[in-house]
């Protein structure tokens, strides 16, 4: 049984190139879609201080992103995290 495992060590070459296909047709979508909601909304009109939050609110994201993931690799760094799920912790 355990030559029938699909890890990504087994993965094919097909499988790969269905998984990097259907992430170019997802991306390409997303961008169409993008660019739709852009023309359309054009007309929209937004004030100074519509414009302000909306750039704070998108580097406090952004911020708030990169923080909590450099605090992910440091506790996967640092073995903060090699106990975890071994059930021998009371």
């Amino acid at each position: 049984m355990a030559g029938n495992a699909l890890g990504p060590q087994n993965r094919g070459v097909g499988t790969q190139r269905s998984i990097l296909i259907a992430a170019a047709v997802l991306l390409i979508c997303l961008v169409a879609i993008g660019i739709y909601a852009w023309l359309t909304l054009r007309d929209a009109g937004m004030s100074v201080a519509g414009e302000l939050v909306l750039g704070i609110g998108i580097l406090a994201t952004l911020g708030l992103g990169v923080g909590l993931m450099s605090l992910l690799f440091y506790s996967n760094r640092a073995g903060f995290d090699d106990d975890i799920g071994r059930g021998d912790n009371p």
